[in-house]
């Protein structure tokens, strides 16, 4: 635990410095990988429909849980950041499935813009990745899905609700249910459409989630983390979603995509509780 302790440590210090950007951020090289820590993991990859290379990494689980975890990690340095989330779920006994998108840590390169929320392509990593899994293990997957990767995680059920999406249950860590919305915020909703720091961020020509996740879009058990001070994806845009009985809410007092590193037994104790109850 001592080892776990360390890198969601080190991880916090990493996502505040990397998230700095506000729009996506690749890092290529791994400042720790699963074997720094003697961690057991397998190495695989999946090649996308258009022809990328995705790296995997998995951590399988240490006890008899047949439950298969897949992390979409948010858009900022790559898998390697979060690293401890990754193996602190499989010291709780899941098997665990990491990746980084395109143009991320080991994953092929991609000509990213970084002025854009997301790369509409990333739906097809994401997709690649979760059919590996799910043919690999014969079974539908769990999915924990961070910021930017919880708009790939909603435009996969939008287009494959319930089962045919191949996700068993999903928990949606800093949802950006409506990304348009999301991008008036970070750019300050102002005249000249441009942050503080005036950098304005874009949405893809063809936007996912457009006109934004809906109520009726819900055809799994969904568990959302939401942090109090979250402002790119503030509690209001959730509210509407709390109304599906396959929805539940829990909130922690920190920033966007802390609440793992703040609140850490009570995170985890959140995600343990709800996989096990779906």
């Amino acid at each position: 635990m001592k080892t776990i302790s360390r890198l969601l440590s080190t991880a916090l210090i990493l996502l505040v410095s990397l998230t700095a950007a506000r729009a996506i951020n690749p890092q290529k090289e791994y400042t720790y990988t699963p074997k720094d820590f003697g961690i057991e993991y397998v190495e695989d990859s999946v090649v996308t429909s258009d022809g990328y290379r995705i790296n995997i990494w998995n951590l399988p689980g240490t006890g008899e849980n047949e439950r298969s975890v897949l992390i979409a990690c948010a858009d900022a340095g790559n898998m390697g950041q979060w690293l401890g989330i990754g193996a602190t779920l499989c010291f709780l006994g899941y098997d665990v499935w990491m990746f980084d998108w395109r143009g991320f840590g080991g994953s092929q390169d991609f000509a990213t813009d970084r002025d854009m929320l997301y790369h509409s392509e990333y739906l097809r990593d994401f997709g690649a990745v979760l059919e590996h899994v799910a043919v690999l293990r014969d079974r539908p997957v769990d999915v924990l899905a961070f910021s930017m990767g919880t708009i790939m995680v909603g435009e996969r059920l939008r287009q494959y609700p319930g089962r045919k999406s191949l996700i068993r249950s999903c928990v949606m860590d800093g949802f950006i249910s409506d990304p348009a919305e999301s991008v008036r915020i970070l750019n300050g909703d102002n005249d000249n459409g441009s942050g503080s720091d005036g950098k304005s961020v874009y949405l893809p020509t063809a936007p996912l989630l457009s006109p934004g996740f809906r109520p009726q879009d819900i055809s799994v058990p969904m568990l959302l983390i939401h942090a109090t001070e979250d402002t790119v994806s503030p509690r209001r845009l959730l509210d509407p979603l709390t109304a599906s009985p396959l929805v539940t809410l829990r909130e922690f007092d920190c920033k966007h995509l802390q609440a793992a590193f703040t609140h850490t037994e009570e995170y985890f104790t959140a995600l343990d509780t709800f996989l096990k109850a779906h």
